[in-house]
């Protein structure tokens, strides 16, 4: 699909606007992780395994002890195009209208072009949030969809970090809620040297924590009590070393008509407390950015390729234009290991 140069909007433009679109106040994991841009769409790091090392005392003119190197293995993953359109039903309209009383008023064009930009951009970043959604379920991020069939990518969760609750949370009476937490806890720590920042889960399993018998009694002793109150849980997950419960997180998204669980309902994840020491999201160069690199129609440089566009074009016959958003972006885990999943509901 060509671009079309001379549309009421130019490229250069609507890239700026598209780039410039807040993130809806829903896709807090899009908000909170990291952000990179690469100019070669191949995101190469190392996994490195960090111990906490000592050095040794030694005798006065003794052996100076020779510390082990950081352990680290190469990987790298090619980032995939994202993108979506729509045709320009209501800006054809408008054409259709102001050839017909010779107008000369483009306001209105270059607004329906606008509000078309930038409903496709909260698509691409809600498609990222639902990535990210996804790499937190099981460290893979997972693509099966638009012809894109089986790609996956997985990040390496130690596989004892990928757990199921031996008795269910929904039954109040007889699961050991702190006892499975101090539990997961020990691996963390044994996994990576330091404790988790933070229990990140839905509201139904943060309702059922609450009216959880062992916890109950641990915060009120066997008093007929069926429910605690969440900042009583707070306190004592504190007292008990365990790290705070953040924010509830129950997003939905919109795909294909449908609405979707970022994450499942039925999933802890133990995190660091900041998901941006653990998640970046990392934006390449479109074929489109080149595109508008290489046309000397507008002032667009390599320099500034890396990162979403927006962009008219025109395919046909029958001839039809639409706006069109693109970007090669993916999330990716910085380190696997600084993450936890539970499974403790059906």
């Amino acid at each position: 699909m060509p671009l079309v140069f001379d549309a009421p909007v130019s490229s250069g433009a609507l890239t700026t606007f598209v780039r410039q679109i807040p993130l809806d106040s829903e896709l807090s994991l899009l908000a909170a992780a990291s952000t990179r841009t690469v100019n070669n769409n191949q995101i190469d790091w190392n996994e490195i395994t960090r111990r906490n090392r000592t050095a040794r005392y030694r005798a006065w003119d003794g052996r100076i002890h020779v510390s082990s190197r950081d352990s680290g293995e190469s990987k790298y993953v090619n980032l995939l195009p994202l993108s979506t359109s729509i045709n320009m039903g209501e800006y054809e309209r408008l054409q259709i209208e102001f050839a017909r009383t010779q107008g000369t008023n483009k306001g209105a064009l270059v607004d329906a072009i606008y509000n078309d930009a930038e409903r496709l951009t909260r698509e691409v970043q809600a498609r990222l949030e639902q990535g990210i959604g996804d790499l937190l379920t099981d460290g893979v991020l997972t693509i099966d969809e638009n012809g894109l069939v089986g790609f996956e990518a997985d990040f390496g969760v130690p596989a004892d970090q990928i757990e199921t609750a031996g008795v269910l949370w929904s039954s109040p009476s007889t699961a050991l809620i702190l006892d499975d937490l101090h539990a997961w806890v020990d691996v963390y720590v044994a996994n990576n040297g330091v404790r988790p920042g933070a229990i990140r889960t839905s509201q139904q399993v943060i309702t059922l924590m609450l009216q959880n018998e062992q916890i109950i009694e641990a915060l009120y002793g066997t008093t007929g009590r069926t429910r605690a109150s969440l900042a009583d849980l707070q306190g004592l997950l504190a007292s008990e070393g365990l790290p705070p419960l953040v924010q509830s997180y129950d997003t939905q998204v919109d795909v294909d008509g449908e609405l979707q669980r970022v994450i499942p309902a039925n999933r802890v994840l133990l995190t660091p407390a900041s998901l941006s020491d653990l998640v970046q999201t990392v934006s390449g160069v479109t074929v489109t950015a080149l595109e508008l690199v290489n046309s000397a129609k507008v002032d667009f440089t390599f320099q500034d390729a890396p990162g979403i566009v927006g962009v008219v074009v025109k395919e046909g016959p029958p001839f039809r234009q639409f706006t069109f958003v693109d970007a090669t972006a993916m999330p990716i885990l910085t380190d696997a290991k600084r993450l936890m999943v539970a499974t403790v509901l059906a």
